[in-house]
């Protein structure tokens, strides 16, 4: 199972990726500083050891193979006595390994109980009454004459405050670490998504743009680069799909009116001519060209939706428009015997284009009058309010599943419901009629009416109206 993060933004998971790697930076840092500093306090531990072993030395004297010690305090930076701010502890012994000299804190313990005394100088850690601490051994000499050894110790726990200073170093460095950090991080992330924003920024543009063309270049030599190089072909060769595709349907449409529009007079002429056991089929076949002569418009209309459309506003009074653009239909579909009800269409009238309003007006009510059933009444109606003028086209039809509503509007979508029906179509009219509405500025609506029925709503802007 594949690791997945939650959705947050690149910068995000960015500057989350680079905190987990800041933490294992730190915990590293932290534990080489702590090293470190261990070593300095050792250092200056075994700097103390060796100024009072010196300072100890410096009171031994020797009369008569007889060891003394003369003027011990004086000589000493510290007495060893336990309220010293950092006591310590010395033992002297013998070369016969008797202990001649201890320090009063001692009281009368000792720091050395070994036999094997070492012949050179050695500093070490030591647990001494259970408690760490470093110790100096170090062999004492007076002219070339080995009188014995010197053990000096002192306790860790004496250096509480250097401690602290230590904790202090790391608990500072490591905060300092973090806000370094987190403030390198913001600015880098900034610099490595400011190609990305620019091409956002182009995408945008282009996605505003009815032609297709190139996102511009963007000067950076890493995967951005590489990313916009690949959308740009990718965007060159949809641009040379999209032309293609906009030609082949051109010259297809061009090349089928002309015989269609042959075929639709010389249906006509013979109906003039047959008599009326032939009317029927010729009336059929009048209806299958008229049908073919609106896909073709259809799809001359998908070919040229990419290019600039200049609008040719008008004033239209909607209740001769409605009535003149139903009646038209109403004579193509005569074979349905499908009535209009324009009892609540008002005489309003709209600032608009009538071309492309006449485009979607006609996709929906041929739907209407193609999806009902024979001698229904398709109820056509106009409201206006606040937000603008409405039309409502409602049939008695099958309507559509809820979950088609959206997906319908798409080109070449289908209603599930309108599969199985003796009239099919080509799926084009709605998607031409969303993309005529968005020129008008207006809003095409697709609701169920209960208990069966589509309602389909106009919507033009409160601006176009006169």
């Amino acid at each position: 199972m594949k690791p997945r993060l939650p959705n947050l933004s690149i910068r995000f998971k960015i500057i989350f990726a680079q905190a987990a790697s800041l933490a294992g930076i730190l915990l590293l840092f932290t534990f080489i500083l702590s090293i470190l500093l261990d070593q300095v306090l050792n250092m200056n531990l075994d700097k103390f050891l060796h100024m009072q072993s010196d300072n100890f030395q410096a009171t031994i004297t020797v009369q008569n193979d007889r060891i003394s010690f003369h003027d011990l305090h004086s000589n000493f930076e510290h007495s060893g006595a336990a309220d010293d701010d950092i006591p310590f502890f010395v033992q002297f012994i013998n070369n016969q390994g008797r202990t001649i000299m201890l320090s009063g804190n001692l009281e009368g313990r000792r720091l050395y109980h070994g036999e094997n005394l070492p012949s050179r100088e050695t500093v070490e850690t030591v647990f001494f009454f259970d408690k760490p601490s470093r110790r100096l051994i170090t062999p004492v000499h007076i002219h070339q004459q080995h009188l014995g050894w010197l053990i000096v110790t002192i306790p860790f726990k004496y250096l509480d405050d250097f401690k602290d200073y230590k904790n202090k170093i790391l608990i500072v460095t490591g905060s300092v670490g973090i806000l370094l950090f987190i403030l390198l991080s913001i600015l880098f992330v900034k610099l490595a998504l400011r190609p990305v924003k620019q091409l956002a920024k182009s995408a945008e543009v282009l996605a505003e743009q009815s032609e297709i063309s190139a996102l511009p270049d963007i000067e950076s030599r890493d995967e951005i680069g590489d990313l916009t190089k690949t959308l740009n072909n990718l965007l060159r060769k949809v641009g040379q799909s999209m032309e293609t595709l906009e030609l082949f349907a051109a010259n297809v449409s061009h090349e089928l009116k002309t015989p269609l529009a042959i075929m639709h007079s010389e249906i006509s002429l013979l109906q003039k001519k047959s008599d009326s056991a032939q009317q029927y089929s010729l009336d059929l076949l009048s209806e299958e060209v008229d049908r073919m002569q609106t896909l073709i418009e259809n799809l001359l209309v998908i070919s040229n939706s990419q290019r600039p459309y200049k609008l040719l506003p008008s004033d239209i009074w909607l209740q001769d428009f409605i009535s003149d653009e139903s009646g038209r239909i109403q004579r193509i579909f005569r074979n349905n015997n499908v009535h209009f009800d324009f009892s609540k269409v008002e005489s309003t009238k709209v600032h608009s284009d009538i071309y492309l309003l006449q485009l979607v007006f006609d996709n929906l009510v041929r739907n209407a009058v193609l999806y009902s059933p024979d001698n229904s009444t398709i109820s056509i109606s106009t409201t206006a309010d606040e937000s603008g003028v409405s039309i409502h086209v409602c049939d008695t039809g099958p309507g559509i599943a809820e979950a088609e509503l959206k997906k319908i509007l798409e080109p070449f979508v289908r209603g599930e419901s309108t599969i199985h029906q003796a009239m099919t179509g080509s799926g084009l009219g709605l998607s031409i009629s969303t993309w005529a509405i968005a020129l008008l500025k207006g809003s095409l609506k697709l609701e169920n009416i209960t208990p069966h029925g589509l309602r389909a709503s106009i919507t033009l802007p409160k601006n176009s109206q006169d």
